[in-house]
């Protein structure tokens, strides 16, 4: 690695029924290895715009280049809030939607036409007009991080952040930062994954960058829990790469 003086910080954005914590793993290895300023941000997970505003915020209270990077529903909050920054140095799609201007997570989902079982799992605990979602807690494990231990999956379903259908149908109208840092654009592809389909994965990841910079890893959505070396990896080949 280089001197820790001359790496960029790193900005991780966690994604839904999750918080920041989920970047534990990474963020210990990223720290090992010399990087100073590794920043988790703590979406409300209330609306998109909200959530936003919130990584906006990180970014400019870090100073220099800052590698984004964005997990499931993340990666669409990164898509926005790097647009046209000028600290953002690179970005890293885990298992992530990569939406364009003006598309949401979910009409994502509904443009790609499959749905993977796991959609049945969601519970609304909120209005019947503006649904608040939890992952039924009897198949979080299997749903979100099946590659972790049971004992594992049963903590994360215990704490797992309500997500409101304002945040997963949310969208913005800033040209996508991946438009913008194509040449530095990451993509990882969690081969089993039952909360984004692969398949959608694989084309999200297409439309965003070039195959050398697409990894492929036999992975539950949860890979940066379950995989956490070889996500920091792929981060740390985007800080060499700015």
């Amino acid at each position: 690695m280089t001197n820790a003086h001359e790496l960029p910080n790193v900005l991780l954005v966690h994604g839904a029924w999750a918080d920041g914590s989920s970047w534990r793993k990474v963020i210990e290895i990223l720290q090992a290895d010399g990087f100073g300023n590794v920043v988790a941000s703590q979406l409300a997970l209330r609306s998109f715009a909200d959530d936003v505003a919130t990584v906006v915020r990180d970014l400019h209270l870090l100073d220099g280049p800052t590698i984004l990077v964005g997990h499931s529903y993340g990666g669409a909050v990164i898509s926005q809030a790097a647009s046209g920054q000028a600290q953002a140095a690179g970005l890293v799609y885990v298992a992530a939607y990569a939406p364009e201007a003006g598309q949401s997570a979910f009409q994502i989902n509904q443009e790609f036409g499959v749905e993977l079982p796991s959609g049945a799992d969601l519970i609304n605990i909120g209005a019947a007009e503006t649904p608040d979602f939890l992952v039924d807690r009897s198949r979080f494990h299997q749903d979100f991080c099946a590659d972790l231990t049971a004992e594992e999956g049963a903590v994360l379903a215990a704490a797992q952040k309500p997500t409101s259908v304002l945040a997963l149908a949310g969208s913005g109208d800033q040209v996508p930062a991946w438009e913008q840092l194509r040449a530095n654009t990451w993509y990882q592809v969690s081969s089993n994954d039952a909360m984004i389909h692969p398949d959608l994965e694989r084309q999200l990841a297409g439309r965003i960058t070039d195959d050398e910079r697409i990894i492929t890893l036999p992975a539950g959505h949860a890979s940066m829990l379950s995989k956490p070396g070889e996500i920091a990896d792929l981060i740390e080949k985007a800080a060499r790469n700015r």
